[in-house]
């Protein structure tokens, strides 16, 4: 009987011990640096509207994904975003937009209000891809479609794509770089809305 006893506080201990070692998943985020005011906005006078961003289920939810041999997907098993890409995403070119001024007001899709503009945005790709020598890469890809709500009138579309390598041939690397590459599409997508104001600049 003490044999048997002895074995069920060994499995017992032995099990505590794995729990205790297993790690916790990691969870990233993605973030925007502090956002400068643009005093001289053509567009200070109208206001916009943004719209759900539009995306593939992959992005949609919060597995980390990352590609190999240019048609293996993976995704990590340790590491998670702390929102769906597709939500942070949003979040962040709302607060863009808002923080530097650009519009006199932004309101997103659940308003009820007129706005000058619709705003919409989709997301194509949001990735990190490995080479044979296990370095990687980002790519980052999105359309931009600006319309005057007067009319539903397609003022322009624009597509930004970004390819970045990663520092670090893991998930902090490639959630690094897929930061960075974002935040360079959006100050792009930035001067090109900035752009199509001054076209319409005291005509709406």
């Amino acid at each position: 009987m003490p044999y048997i006893l002895w074995i069920i506080v060994l499995v017992v201990m032995s099990g505590c011990s794995i729990v205790k070692t297993v790690p916790g998943k990691h969870e990233y985020r993605l973030v925007l640096p502090e956002v400068a005011v643009q005093p001289h906005s053509a567009c200070r006078q109208s206001t916009l509207k943004l719209e759900p961003v539009l995306s593939a289920d992959t992005f949609l939810d919060r597995y980390i994904y990352y590609v190999v041999n240019n048609i293996e997907q993976h995704r990590y098993t340790q590491s998670l975003w702390a929102q769906s890409p597709n939500s942070m995403i949003e979040q962040l070119i709302k607060q863009m937009l808002i923080e530097g001024r650009m519009f006199a007001s932004v309101l997103d899709y659940r308003s009820n209000a007129d706005t000058t503009w619709r705003y919409e945005v989709r997301l194509l790709e949001f990735m990190q891809y490995f080479n044979p020598d296990m370095s990687s890469y980002v790519k980052v890809s999105m359309d931009f479609v600006l319309i005057k709500n007067v009319g539903r009138e397609v003022v322009d579309s624009q597509h930004f794509e970004r390819l970045l390598p990663a520092k670090t041939a893991d998930a902090k690397g490639g959630v690094m770089a897929l930061n960075k590459a974002l935040l360079d599409i959006m100050q792009e997508s930035n001067v090109w809305l900035q752009q199509q104001c001054q076209r319409y600049e005291g005509v709406l």
